[in-house]
């Protein structure tokens, strides 16, 4: 009885036994599958469950550029790696021309060609074009005219551009780096000159781009080789889409900035005639590499030259575009500071010679079996206008004056005859005496 009993007894308690070993099991299947899940981070990146727990608390000193280091909570910070738009929104075509319409001061367009041709005698392998620079100093500043500055014929504005603080209520927050040299802010960064560099981009970019000896990121020539050499650095090979948008993406952190920069680049690289004009400056000294911490962006904050509307002054080259009124007929309008571009032929190949000279081309045979096109009318001639006729010849006066004329000569006196003696000096009419022919009478 005792085996039986211990028989039911153990069979009670390997069922039990039983039990808490499916249990067990599940358990550790369950924890294996997280595992798994876990596991395939490495192979395929974050799954959905992980990714959310990864947005929404990332490590503190991955989420925090070193630029805003030491910012108080709760403001907007600069994060440490860019981020990006799925779908940036595209600068339509009103945008560009609106930014294009007051075109580039003479002294800006000359500043960013010297700047791409001395950048790609020293870098070859870059390929940076004026016209990307130029779209840069148009969004950052309004090529140096933000607010209704003056750009002097030195490069520098009056008065000097310099951004809104940093100060991490609408832009992010970077505490001041230069003690307030530049953007005479002691408390916090402010974006300065034309191209808007932050004082610590600022000094690992500086140079001196025309040669007067004074790196100063308020002359447009200085901060425009700059902004070359920042492009370059951060882009690579700027002859490549991919290249463009690295490097105006690391200019500034935005998806929309980098659409409105490069199709801004382009009204200015096919609307600006440059071939002619002349370059000042120098095009061929190296470039020297960037110092210190130059992976920095370029300028973080806002840029405020893609609201400004400040008008052209000055010498200033318009954008030629293909909605804007044509000249009249024979008289091409050249841009101001350098000879008109050259006309280009109609499709087809050749170009009529004047308005009005020379034949047209002649049109091509038609087709073997097709009917010929009647032929066009010829042109009326133009009306011969008639001379002017001309103006009726003054009326006559109503009362007009008698003509002076010279009056006749008075007969000369007689001459006087001293002792009138008759007969001898004179002669009496009707006496005894004959008369003497050519004696007066004598008086009675």
């Amino acid at each position: 009885m005792g085996i039986r009993g211990y028989g039911r007894s153990s069979g009670r308690s390997a069922g039990r036994q039983s039990r808490w070993l499916l249990l067990a099991a599940f358990v550790l299947a369950w924890a294996g599958l997280i595992g798994g899940v876990r596991a395939g981070d490495g192979e395929g990146g974050l799954r959905e469950a992980d990714a959310e727990t990864a947005v929404a608390a990332p490590e503190e000193d991955e989420e925090v550029s070193p630029l805003s280091e030491g910012a108080p909570s709760g403001v907007v910070t600069l994060p440490a790696a860019p981020v990006r738009v799925d779908e940036p929104q595209p600068a339509t075509p009103v945008v560009i021309s609106g930014l294009a319409e007051n075109g580039i001061p003479n002294v800006a367009l000359n500043a960013y060609r010297v700047a791409a041709t001395r950048m790609n005698s020293s870098k070859p392998g870059c390929g940076i074009e004026w016209s990307l620079l130029a779209a840069i100093g148009r969004v950052e500043s309004n090529h140096g005219r933000y607010g209704g500055a003056v750009l002097n014929p030195d490069g520098t504005s009056t008065p000097e551009i310099r951004g809104p603080a940093l100060d991490g209520g609408k832009f992010a927050h970077i505490s001041d780096s230069d003690g307030g040299r530049f953007d005479r802010d002691t408390q916090y960064d402010r974006a300065v000159g034309p191209m808007q560099f932050i004082p610590t981009t600022w000094r690992s970019y500086a140079v001196d781009g025309d040669g007067d000896g004074v790196s100063n990121p308020f002359d447009i020539d200085d901060a425009a080789l700059a902004s070359a050499n920042y492009l370059c650095t951060a882009g690579g090979d700027l002859r490549t889409a991919v290249g463009q948008r690295r490097a105006v993406f690391a200019y500034n952190h935005s998806d929309e900035y980098v659409a409105q920069v490069l199709a801004l680049a382009r009204a200015y690289g096919s609307g600006v005639p440059v071939d002619s004009l002349p370059l000042r400056g120098d095009t061929t000294s190296p470039v020297p590499p960037p110092t210190g911490n130059y992976r920095l962006p370029a300028a973080p904050g806002p840029a405020i030259g893609a609201s400004d509307r400040t008008p052209a002054s000055g010498d200033t080259v318009p954008v030629q575009t293909g909605g804007a009124a044509p000249p009249p007929a024979g008289e091409p309008a050249p841009p101001p500071g350098g000879p008109p571009p050259a006309a280009a032929p109609p499709a087809g190949g050749s170009s009529q010679q004047g308005s009005g000279g020379g034949s047209p081309p002649p049109a091509p045979p038609p087709a073997q079996g097709a009917q010929p096109a009647p032929p066009a009318p010829a042109p009326s001639p133009l009306p011969v206008p008639l001379p002017a006729p001309l103006p009726p010849p003054p009326a006559a006066p109503a009362n007009p004056l008698p003509s002076l004329q010279d009056p006749p000569p008075l007969p000369p006196p007689p001459a006087p005859v001293a002792n009138l003696v008759e007969g001898v000096t004179c002669n009496v009419a009707g006496n005894l005496l004959p008369d003497l022919p050519g004696l007066p009478e004598c008086p009675r």
